[in-house]
């Protein structure tokens, strides 16, 4: 099993988050409500340890949405619940292999009216074959959890990949809980105003990336952001973005072209979620040779109280 691989059986395990707070003001049944959330979240958790360590891929399916998508290096995007069915099987017909162990790491659970994104990381080990040597994954996930009429919750959006170095030490944000009316799940229906200004957003990031501007980079996101690059930690929070924005463009590099390309942006009361491909060419110094890079991205939006939309989350995954 190659890391990529790897990152498929493991990245679509997660837990309960352990870092979620009450929202100003909540009474006393929107408390109820809320813990009904998370109770419900982490049988969704069990249910995928479960379903993973037995390989079992109609129970691994049945924890998506049936308009779910999930994005993982190294394969196209499983759009939909049967992609996702038929990717599954192809995993567990794969003959000897068995996960041996799985620690969850999540860093924060933030809960709005029916959608609620989690992050963190992931350890875990496996055999091959039997009798094989263990091997050891670890790595990084991105989820975007969907309540369903039922009050059951199931993943709507997904994304995991494998980190070069796994940072346990890193402060963790303190989720929110987001009042706000309920959200007509999976639509951006009325949401015209705020499409908008979510495509002034991606219009700004081309601008900043494409002129290497560090500052005008950082604005693009909220202060409690979190951003995943390709095989790297998380940057915890808007300075920590900024300063790796300063690395980056204190390098001799020169972009050349940005073209992002969304393929899917649902939005609800105070909240978005985006998947999209992206291509990018550059030169890595002064007369160099252009080249060509191609990544998939999956975005969390967070509505700001002037009208505004940041980034919230942002997970990348280059081809």
């Amino acid at each position: 099993m190659t890391l990529r691989f790897a990152a498929v059986v493991f990245y679509a395990l997660a837990v309960l988050a352990r870092h979620v707070v009450q929202g100003p003001g909540a009474s006393a049944g929107s408390d109820a409500g809320r813990q009904a959330d998370l109770a419900a979240i982490e049988n969704l958790h069990r249910q995928d340890i479960a379903a993973t360590l037995s390989r079992d891929p109609v129970a691994l399916t049945d924890l998506w949405t049936d308009d779910a998508i999930r994005l993982v290096p190294g394969q196209p995007a499983e759009v939909g619940k049967q992609a996702i069915r038929e990717s599954n099987e192809r995993w567990s017909a794969r003959p000897g292999l068995k996960v041996l162990t799985f620690v969850p790491e999540t860093k924060d659970l933030t809960i709005w009216d029916g959608w609620a994104v989690e992050w963190g990381y992931f350890t875990g080990s496996y055999v091959e074959s039997p009798g094989g040597e263990p091997k050891q994954i670890r790595g990084a996930r991105l989820w975007v959890l969907k309540k369903l009429p039922d009050g059951s919750w199931k993943c709507f959006r997904g994304m995991g990949t494998p980190v070069a170095v796994v940072v346990g030490a890193l402060t963790p944000l303190a989720g929110q809980v987001v009042q706000g009316p309920a959200a007509s799940a999976g639509s951006d229906r009325g949401h015209d105003a705020d499409r908008a200004a979510i495509e002034k957003l991606k219009q700004q990031d081309v601008a900043a990336t494409v002129a290497r501007d560090a500052v005008a980079m950082a604005d693009l996101w909220t202060d409690d952001a979190v951003r995943f690059g390709p095989d790297t930690p998380a940057d915890v929070g808007k300075r920590a973005i900024r300063e790796t924005n300063e690395r980056s463009t204190a390098l001799p590099i020169k972009v050349l072209t940005f073209v992002p390309e969304t393929k899917d942006l649902t939005i609800w009361d105070g909240g978005a979620v985006e998947w999209r491909y992206f291509t990018a060419s550059y030169v890595a110094s002064p007369g160099g040779e252009p080249k060509q890079v191609r990544g998939t991205g999956l975005g969390v939006y967070k509505k700001l109280p002037d009208g505004s939309w940041k980034v919230f989350r942002w997970m990348g995954i280059l081809e």
